[in-house]
């Protein structure tokens, strides 16, 4: 449990939604909006989120999308219980339990989802220094190896849905090594700050049962060109973040 002075209220979606978290530790940031904008839901479908943190992700798709029926698995209870703050305060449900994504509670075991969505550790702790900060090494170190966040993902996505994964462009060999025979129809959109520049995170979404060839996408360009630029972002980026449209998806 966190007291008050630890946290802070953050504004996302141009304040149309409104998330506490915690001030240090891993805080959440254009990364989850971005994964939640290119997340290809319709109303009423079921949204599972992977290691939901405080849920900005899931509610980023809430708010875009009405009627969508969330559910989160989150280790750390402080997160699980800042996630039903902002459910509530937010007034976007999700039905979030504590758990880790190796012993999921059977509410979630007995159920299959339109869309599975993650943002895992980033970070291979085999071959990185892990952070002495727990909120924050939860979030970025591996506490299981990405392969199993796949086998999670496609065991509950339901047949012809959808698996989504923001992740290090470093990591793809090794996801694509262990990518579970039942996804398919795998779509790589590598995220850039300007043009030409080189991918540090990707986007992967992969279907369940999916047939069609493997595609890269046009990237996601953040920033423009000219650094004198009217805006920090692109419009299209800047339409995300600040209205919480979508973006396109490939898959």
């Amino acid at each position: 449990m966190f007291d008050v002075d630890e946290l802070s209220k953050d504004d996302f979606l141009g304040g149309a939604i409104k998330i506490w978290q915690p001030k240090n530790g891993y805080r959440a940031g254009m990364d989850p909006i971005l994964l939640a904008a290119t997340v290809n839901v319709s109303e009423g479908q079921k949204v599972l989120d992977l290691g939901c943190g405080v849920g900005t992700a899931s509610f980023a798709i809430g708010f875009r999308v009405k009627k969508t029926k969330l559910y989160g698995i989150e280790i750390q209870k402080s997160l699980v219980d800042l996630a039903s703050r902002n459910s509530k305060e937010n007034g976007i449900a999700l039905k979030i339990e504590c758990a880790d994504i190796l012993n999921l509670p059977s509410s979630i075991k007995n159920e299959t989802f339109d869309h599975v969505i993650a943002n895992p550790p980033y970070f291979d702790r085999k071959s990185s220094v892990s952070s002495k900060n727990l909120s924050k090494e939860k979030a970025f170190g591996d506490s299981h190896p990405i392969t199993e966040w796949l086998k999670v993902a496609a065991k509950r996505a339901k047949p012809k849905g959808f698996v989504h994964f923001i992740v290090r462009t470093n990591r793809l060999p090794e996801i694509f090594s262990n990518v579970p025979k039942s996804l398919g129809s795998l779509v790589m959109t590598p995220i850039i700050s300007r043009e030409n520049q080189k991918a540090k995170l990707t986007i992967l979404h992969a279907k369940k049962n999916g047939h069609a060839d493997f595609m890269v996408s046009p990237p996601i360009v953040l920033h423009p060109e000219k650094k004198e630029a009217s805006s920090k972002y692109v419009l299209e980026v800047e339409n995300v973040l600040r209205k919480g449209t979508s973006l396109t998806t490939w898959i």
